[in-house]
């Protein structure tokens, strides 16, 4: 049951803008003072807790802290404006307040290590170590996403199955560093060329898949040929002795499972590499399925 309802929250509170949450944290902030007002004497830092730890959790370390502060200015206004910083036990509250103060810190702090960590782990979990591109299941995830969103929608998309020729070559006589290098710069390469909507990933050795939502025929093959020359300009620019035979295809209504499209696209790869290499071989679906 709890944990049922602490992912309805997460999942809710994910959904809503920085702004949003930062309106909410001060609402709540400000019915807790004048309720701390009307109660008096008792103490209500576990509720104060909650726009705190929104904020450090779901904006950012900063808002935490300043809620932090917010909160310790809040308590002092609600208690002087009800009289209890007045009286003879005066000091008692003044120690109480700042304990609470120092307790809500400590925890804004924890919230906003713990999210880091998260992220991290997370990051961790779906991209590749190497070249920091999507791992293999990740991408899978998000195709089928991608996949269904097309089908639903009716928009169409382009997949390429990218495959460096001669790396082995790179290994063997530059050394697995070199290598490495290579990979990352084919990465960087195309991560400075594609949209925040586009997908990359590095499905293992040196192949490599792209998926472009919403982009059909002309465009993508112009936007794949123009990635070419520049992952061709990099190798060039290293002398490195590397090549892309590059299979593209494009599909107006999108096909069951992500493994029809992989494998498609991996088809016209190795046409490109088994005819002259260094070149992209580009189809739409329906050249596909009737044999053109």
């Amino acid at each position: 049951m709890l944990i049922r309802i602490h992912n309805t929250m997460i999942n809710l509170f994910s959904t809503q803008s920085r702004i949003t949450l930062v309106a909410l944290s001060i609402v709540t902030l400000f019915c807790l003072g004048y309720l701390d007002y009307v109660t008096g004497d008792y103490s209500l830092i576990v509720f104060y807790l909650f726009p705190v730890s929104l904020v450090a959790w779901f904006v950012s370390r900063s808002y935490g802290l300043l809620f932090c502060f917010l909160t310790l200015i809040t308590r002092v206004t609600a208690d002087g404006a009800s009289g209890l910083l007045s009286d003879k036990i005066a000091r008692l509250h003044y120690w109480n307040i700042t304990v609470e103060f120092l307790f809500l810190l400590v925890m804004s702090l924890l919230f906003s290590a713990l999210r880091s960590n998260l992220d991290k782990e997370k990051a961790l979990a779906s991209t590749d170590p190497l070249t920091g591109a999507l791992n293999r299941r990740s991408f899978f995830d998000l195709a089928e996403y991608e996949i269904n969103r097309s089908r639903r929608y009716k928009q169409p998309f382009t997949i390429a199955y990218i495959d460096l020729d001669n790396f082995k070559g790179i290994n063997d006589h530059l050394g697995h560093s070199t290598g490495d290098r290579l990979l990352t710069t084919v990465v960087t390469t195309i991560m400075s060329q594609i949209r925040s909507t586009d997908i990359l990933s590095r499905l293992g050795g040196d192949e490599f898949v792209l998926l472009l939502p919403e982009t059909y025929t002309d465009a993508a093959r112009t936007f794949l040929e123009k990635l070419h020359a520049s992952m061709q300009k990099a190798m060039d620019d290293n002398r490195w002795p590397v090549s892309f035979s590059i299979g593209a295809i494009s599909y107006q209504n999108a096909p069951v499972t992500i493994d029809e499209v992989i494998q498609q696209a991996d088809a016209l790869m190795y046409v490109a590499k088994h005819s002259s290499k260094d070149r992209l071989v580009f189809k739409n679906a329906d050249e596909v399925e009737n044999g053109f």
